[in-house]
This record gives C-alpha cells, structure tokens and sequence, in this order.
C-alpha cells in the first residue's frame, strides 16, 4: 500500500512468524528421484497450424489472383480481337453493299476527289459558245458617277419577238431591274424616247431632263448610252425636234460610235461591296498592249488592278495578236479561284474591247475553267453575266 511505512525490524518479525517448511524424506530417495526424473511433455506448437493456415491461405489467394488476371487480359485481347473484327467488318461492309458491278465506283472516288480541291471557278462573263436559246441584254448601271455594263442573260422564251432587236429587249426588260438590289443606283429607263433604225440608236432628250446638271451627270449618261448599246454602230441624243441635243459642258451632241476606243477593265464595286469588271472611262492606252499592261496599276482609287500582287507579265503584238506571256509560270489553282477569273477575264475584255485575239502563255494548267492556253482565247461578248430568273 503506497501509505503504509515498513521498517526492517517488521519485516523480521513477519517472517519468524511464518511455519517452518520441512522435509523429512530420506536423502538417498530424494537423490533417487532427482536422477532419475522424468522429462517434462513438450507442450505443442499452437501456432504451427495457424502458420501453415495462413501460408495456404496466401499462396491460394497469390494464384487466383494470377488466374483472374490472365483471363482478363485473354477475354479484353478477345474484346479488342472482336471490337476489331466487327470494326474492320463494319468498314467493309458498305463498299461490299454499294460496289456497282458496271466500276462506277472509280467515277466517284474522281468525283469525290475533285470535291475535295474546292468549288468550281465559273466565269463571270458572257460567252457566244452558251448563249444556246438566250438572249443577252447588255444595259449600263450607274454607280456614285461611274458605268458598269452587266449583261443579262435572258431565256428566249421570255422575250416577245424571236429575234428581239437590242431595243425591244431593253424597253421589255429595263424597267424590271432592281437596281439598288444589286447595289447600283436607279437610273433606268431612260427619260424621253427611243428609237432603233437598223443599227442606229435615237434617244430624244425631253425638255427639263436631268442628263445636263454638270459635267459629271452628262458623262455618265453618255457612258451610259455607249455601254447600254455597245452593239450598235451608233447613238444619237436629240431633242425633242428630232436635231442635235445641245448639252451645256459638251455644246452640241455628236453621234456615239460604240466600241470605237478600247478601254483597260478593272475591278469596280458596288454598294453591296461585290466587285465588277468595268472599262476606265477615259483613263486607258490608246493600244492593245499598253492597255494590258497597264492593268497591273489602278487608274485611281476608285478603280482596282484585277493583278493578284506578285504576277508579272509582258505583251507581244502583232498586228491585231497579244501575246501576254508571265514571267514566271504561273500556277492559277495557287490563286483565289475568283480572283484568277477576274484577271483572266479583266485581259479578254480588255483585247475583245481593241479587237484584238488574245493568247496567254506561261500557265502551268493547258486548261483552266472553260479557258484552253494552248491557244488563243476564246473572248467573251459582255462582260458581268446575270441570269434572268424568271417571274
């Protein structure tokens, strides 16, 4: 007990008071059994069972694991084996069901092929060679001062006559025009009356026309008459008396010869911010090749080169031949599909406008969007093709 105190003397005495603990065997017995005493039984290993138990027990676990493990792995290679099967199957499949006996399917692995290189560059402009069961009604838009010709191509099934002259088509179809649609400015039809004789184009001016409110309105009426008539071999502005119109910043109205002086074609927009082929009134060379070769800088700013940046050309004349001849060989399928048609065809108008054939030279494509280099071009006729759409 952790309060009691004992001394020694207590202790003695505790002890004296114990009973004596005697033996009074004989000393030869007792020396007898220590000799001949007999071993203590071993007491058995508990823990022997359980060790082998547990052992056991680990090894089985260590080779179920193993075995699930292995069937594992052989049933996903199975899975990935059939997932592939069925794949592979799968892929097949389609060209099994949709190979035509006949080989077609050559024909379209080429036309899916051209698919893939992009959409079909077609040309703007108006050409003889599918004007098949057409008409062509070429009219000059007004836009902020300046003429753009646009040609309509008309289904011959709408026009009154079967050989409708240039006016009929344009009194039948002008007054149809959505002109601001297309981005230009209303100006059609023309104020006062018109006539055709033969090839000769009268317009009688009425009194109090808006024609001659300055220089710049006069010119572009008659910019307007020249590109809306470009057929004819000539138009003349009357007055209402059937003489010479007098004009106040040109004096007195000479007739109009259509087509008489070439012009270069550059690119001009509209208010729907869409680019147009459209001739540099008063602006371009008096011959053949220094008009192509001017077209390679804008005349100002309102018109633009049709000349992608970096195509370099030289032109060869003969006579009434261009040759335009690139500097470098040119890959047109490298360029923007509209822009390449637009220079392409910015050079055709541009020779058709001088009467002159032209030929280019230097293109890594024979054939290139309805267009053959190897040899001269096929012109167009107008330039801005629209498709009259029936109503």
């Amino acid at each position: 007990m952790p309060n009691d105190k004992w001394n020694d003397e207590e202790i003695e005495n505790l002890l004296r008071d114990f009973p004596k603990i005697q033996d009074r065997r004989p000393k030869a017995e007792v020396y007898k059994k220590l000799s001949h005493k007999e071993q203590a039984p071993k007491q058995p290993k508990r823990w022997l069972p359980l060790l082998v138990a547990i052992v056991t027990f680990l090894s089985i676990s260590v080779l179920v694991a193993s075995l699930l493990q292995q069937n594992g792995t052989d049933s996903s290679s199975e899975s990935e084996s059939s997932e592939a099967e069925s794949t592979m199957a799968t892929d097949e499949a389609p060209t099994e069901q949709t190979e035509p006996a006949d080989g077609s399917t050559k024909e379209s692995e080429g036309a899916a092929s051209l698919a893939a290189d992009g959409p079909e560059v077609k040309r703007s402009a108006v050409y003889e060679s599918e004007l098949e069961g057409a008409h062509v009604l070429r009219i000059g838009l007004a836009y902020h001062g300046y003429v753009v010709p646009t040609s309509f191509v008309i289904p011959e099934q709408l026009a009154d006559t079967a050989e409708p002259n240039a006016l009929e088509l344009y009194e039948t179809f002008a007054g149809q025009i959505d002109e601001s649609g297309l981005g230009f400015d209303e100006y059609h039809p023309y104020e006062g009356e018109l006539q055709q004789n033969g090839s000769t184009i009268s317009h009688f001016l009425p009194d109090g026309h808006s024609y001659d409110q300055g220089s710049a309105s006069t010119l572009l009426y008659l910019n307007s008459l020249e590109q809306t008539f470009m057929g004819q071999q000539e138009i003349r502005v009357l007055n209402e008396d059937g003489e010479a119109a007098q004009l106040s910043h040109v004096g007195t109205a000479e007739p109009l010869v259509p087509g008489e002086q070439g012009q270069s074609f550059y690119l001009l927009a509209s208010s729907t911010s869409e680019w147009h082929l459209a001739p540099a009134y008063g602006m371009s060379p008096e011959n053949v090749g220094d008009a192509l070769m001017a077209l390679q800088q804008s005349p100002n700013e309102d018109y633009r080169t049709p000349i992608p940046e970096g195509v370099s050309y030289r032109v060869e004349v003969d006579g009434m031949n261009a040759t335009l001849i690139f500097e470098e060989p040119l890959d047109l399928e490298a360029l923007d599909g509209m822009e390449a048609m637009q220079m392409i065809e910015s050079m055709a108008l541009t020779a058709q406008s001088y009467g002159s054939s032209l030929t280019v030279s230097n293109t890594a494509q024979v054939e290139w969007a309805g267009f053959d280099f190897s040899k001269e071009l096929e012109l167009p006729v107008s330039p801005n093709r629209i498709d009259w759409l029936e109503k």
